[in-house]
């Protein structure tokens, strides 16, 4: 089964991330590594917020809004798409993340 791992930000955990980099440039290649070996790992990767583009429609027309607005203050600061056994072995690879201290991880099984 294919999982969706999000890691959630906001700016309090930008903040408190930022004190220490270089623990979670390591954490990740801790993970990125175990997931290559193991031959779970599918992708993942950070995502770039300064560059963010929401599209909406106004008056039928697709419009672009530079983004990343959302309702809440969380936005997807990077992502795994990991491809395991079950749903345990995402949770069990989300819990290893170190941003788990600071901001939610969420998991979503893939659908197609």
């Amino acid at each position: 089964m294919r999982y969706m791992i999000n890691i959630l930000t906001d700016d309090d955990a930008r903040k408190q991330w930022a004190a220490d980099a270089a623990m979670f440039d390591e954490a990740h290649r801790a993970v990125h590594l175990e997931l290559q070996k193991t031959g779970e790992l599918v992708d993942s990767n950070e995502l770039d917020q300064e560059d963010a583009t929401v599209i909406g429609t106004y008056r039928g027309e697709p419009i672009a809004t530079r983004g990343p607005f959302t309702e809440g203050a969380e936005i997807i600061g990077g992502y795994y798409i990991v491809d395991v056994a079950d749903r345990e072995r995402a949770v069990e690879i989300a819990g290893r993340l170190a941003e788990t201290r600071f901001s939610p991880v969420e998991i979503r099984r893939l659908m197609h």
